[in-house]
Order: structure tokens, then C-alpha cells, then sequence
């Protein structure tokens, strides 16, 4: 009866001594083997059954082979294999991987950081705006990807994502996000670089940031901003925490990013620049216009420092006028202090100074100075580049 069921399925049965062999090409079974199967088609097929099937089997023979389909990672099956009356499973890992599964999207006004899970046997994997596997981005082992230039103000967009090994590719995996609101002056944004969140103010025709910035790695203040891949920053008193309530304090070159062009991105976020002398003069001649000139030419320092922080406020108004009030332009300069040239911090909460990317000459620049006496803000026509002064940036 088996022999006739073998020959109606094509394959020959081949009895040499106590050697059994079943092939579709009349081959002679081997020695080392009772069963010999052979075939370049078709596969050996054990019984299937269930975890809760397999384990109440009458004393199985140690030995015993069937394929428990729901048993192995993420139960998805797996060859099982009795010894001396415990059971076992085979690793039942894919030959091609599964495809990755979605991860959490991080999104941006004009930009989606793209993420997917790593998924199991995968080598590498691609990524695609379409889906078509064969002009997918080769990610290699990286499962996120971020994609710039998008429209803001809530579009929605679909990427794609594919697992592959030395075998072969997974299905895609479709990710989907959509952009945050486009951005309003006035409003806070994110920086996409690190996910801080600064807040914005319009004064006049410009478009501030109302915070300093706060960006980069921390260095000691002992050492000098080098020109590497990294953007550096110091922390008054090398303390974190300082960063945090006062922003970054950078050397001119550092935050021009070794460039010599006013008016430049430097280390500001996408969409941002760094002031110009020019840009700076327009802020403050606006401030004292709008503001400050009903008192005195004291009022501006007051109507451009933030209202906490300052060991005193600057001068007040006289005549008691609001407008003339401690930050009513929305600058908000906080008393920061500086990094001095040699590498020693001094001047926190009596002094802001902050930079423009306008050079004095080829080691100092233009800067500003607001001081607590109320006498400010001032321009600072040389300040040595290896000073450590705050940063503002203004929108493009």
C-alpha cells in the first residue's frame, strides 16, 4: 500500500537491504539512513499539532518528531522533539524576515523622523516614499530615517519600510504620520535636532527667538569649542542646570560653525539664523521707539530683560507709563553671564551679553551687553571671539 501511494505521487521506492529510500530520481538510498527522502520539490511533512495535542501523547519515544504550530517565538511554530520525556523546540526563526513593525513617528512642522522595530533574522532594511522594494533607500542597519522638506500644518504622508537578509526581502510595512501646524510667530516651535522647545516673539518686523538657545554637547569651561562634528556649548559653572534656565554659551566660532559670513544659520535650527550687527541695531531702535522713549534712554534695557532672575531690575519709568514695564518688548534677556576668554565664568545675574555674526576683525566680533544697572543695552564693538556669550536667533 505505501509503495503504490509513493508511485501515485511520482517518487520511487527503492528497498536496498534494511535501507528505505522515496525520491523522484530512482537514486539508491544511503547507508547511514533507515528513510532515505529526496526530492528538489517538494519537502518532508512531519505530523501538525497543537501544544495542548502534543503533550498529552502516551509516553512518547524519546526521539519523537511533529511540528507544534503554535509553539516557538511569538508562537508561531516550530519542529518539537521528545527526550527522555520532555519536550523540546527548535529555534523556528524565518529564513526572510518578518516584516518591521511600525514604530512611534516623531513629527515636525516640515519634517517626520521615520521609525520602525528591528525585526527578527533581518540583515538590514529599506525604506521608500512609494512602494516598490527596488528603488527603496538602503538604511542598512538603522531603523529610523529622517525626511525633510514636507508641508506643514497637519499633512498626512505613508512611507514604507522593508526587512531583508542574504535570502531575501519581508512584505513592506506602511508608516504613516502627519506634520505638525505650520508655525506662527508668536507661538513656540521645536527644534527638530533635539526636541527642546523655545518660544517666539514678533517684535516690530522681526521674528525672535524668545529664549537663547540651548544646543549641543557640554564641555568644560576650561576648554576651547573645537572644530569637530559636534556643536559645544558651556555651562555657566559647568552646571547643566544652567543650560537649562539660561541657554548655551558659545565662542563666536562655534556658533558661526567656523564661518566668517554674517547673517549665516551657524548652529541655530532649521529656518533660523543668527543676527547680524545690522539686524540687532533694527531690534533695539524699534524697542526704543515703540517703548522705551517715553521715559528715558535707560527704559530700553527695562523693556527688553526678562522679569526674573536679575539680582535688580533696570531703571524704571518715571512716569509710570506700562508700556515702559520690565520686558514689554518680549525679548527677555536673562542675565546669563560669559564664559571669559580664559576659561573662568563671571557675571551671572548682573550681566546678558549675546552675539551678532557680524565680525570686528579676524579674531573679535560685534556683540551686545544688557546690565543690570539699567544703562544698557550697549554695543560691544570687539569682543574677543573666545569669549562664551549667549545666542538669539532670528527667523529667516
Amino acid at each position: 500500500m505505501f509503495l503504490a501511494i509513493c508511485l501515485l505521487a511520482g517518487f520511487a521506492f527503492s528497498l536496498n537491504a534494511q535501507n528505505v529510500g522515496i525520491n523522484d530520481d530512482g537514486s539508491v538510498p544511503d547507508n547511514s539512513a533507515m528513510l532515505d527522502v529526496k526530492s528538489d520539490s517538494k519537502g518532508f511533512l512531519p505530523p501538525r499539532m497543537t501544544y495542548d495535542q502534543l503533550k498529552v501523547i502516551s509516553i512518547p519515544a524519546t526521539g519523537l518528531i511533529v511540528f507544534c504550530t503554535d509553539c516557538g517565538p511569538a508562537g508561531l511554530g516550530t519542529l518539537a522533539i521528545n527526550s527522555n520525556g520532555v519536550w523540546f523546540y527548535l529555534n523556528a526563526n524565518r529564513i526572510i524576515p518578518l516584516a518591521p513593525v511600525q514604530g512611534t513617528q516623531l513629527p515636525f512642522e516640515t519634517q517626520i523622523t521615520w521609525n520602525w522595530n528591528t525585526s527578527l533574522e533581518a540583515t538590514g532594511y529599506k525604506w521608500n516614499t512609494v512602494n516598490d522594494y527596488a528603488t527603496a533607500t538602503d538604511m542598512g542597519t538603522a531603523t529610523s530615517k529622517i525626511e525633510t522638506g514636507l508641508t506643514c500644518g497637519g499633512t498626512s504622508y505613508t512611507r514604507y519600510a522593508w526587512a531583508y537578509n542574504g535570502l531575501g526581502n519581508s512584505n513592506s510595512t506602511a508608516l504613516t504620520q502627519a506634520t505638525l501646524d505650520c508655525f506662527t510667530c508668536g507661538n513656540p516651535f521645536t527644534d527638530t535636532r533635539d526636541s527642546k522647545v523655545y518660544n517666539s516673539v514678533v517684535i516690530g518686523t522681526q521674528c525672535w527667538m524668545k529664549n537663547n538657545l540651548n544646543v549641543g554637547t557640554m564641555i568644560l569651561g576650561s576648554v576651547n569649542q573645537a572644530n569637530n562634528s559636534a556643536i559645544e556649548k558651556y555651562c555657566y559653572s559647568d552646571l547643566d542646570a544652567n543650560c537649562t534656565t539660561y541657554g548655551g554659551l558659545y565662542q563666536w566660532n562655534e556658533m558661526m560653525q567656523y564661518s566668517t559670513t554674517p547673517g549665516i544659520q551657524g548652529i541655530c535650527p532649521s529656518g533660523w539664523h543668527l543676527p547680524t550687527d545690522a539686524e540687532l541695531t533694527t531690534l533695539t531702535v524699534y524697542i526704543y521707539n515703540q517703548v522705551a522713549w517715553r521715559c528715558t534712554n535707560s527704559t530700553i534695557a527695562k523693556a527688553m530683560a526678562a522679569t526674573t532672575n536679575w539680582t535688580t531690575s533696570a531703571t524704571t519709568c518715571a512716569v509710570g507709563n506700562n508700556l515702559a514695564t520690565n520686558n514689554a518688548s518680549g525679548f527677555s534677556v536673562l542675565p546669563a553671564g560669559i564664559r571669559g576668554t580664559a576659561g573662568t565664568f563671571s557675571s551671572q545675574l548682573t550681566y546678558g551679553y549675546w552675539w551678532s555674526s557680524t565680525p570686528a576683525n579676524a579674531s573679535a566680533s560685534i556683540a551686545r551687553n544688557l546690565v543690570n544697572s539699567g544703562a544698557s543695552p550697549i554695543t560691544v564693538p570687539s569682543a574677543d571671539n573666545l569669549f562664551g556669550y549667549s545666542v538669539r536667533c532670528l527667523k529667516n
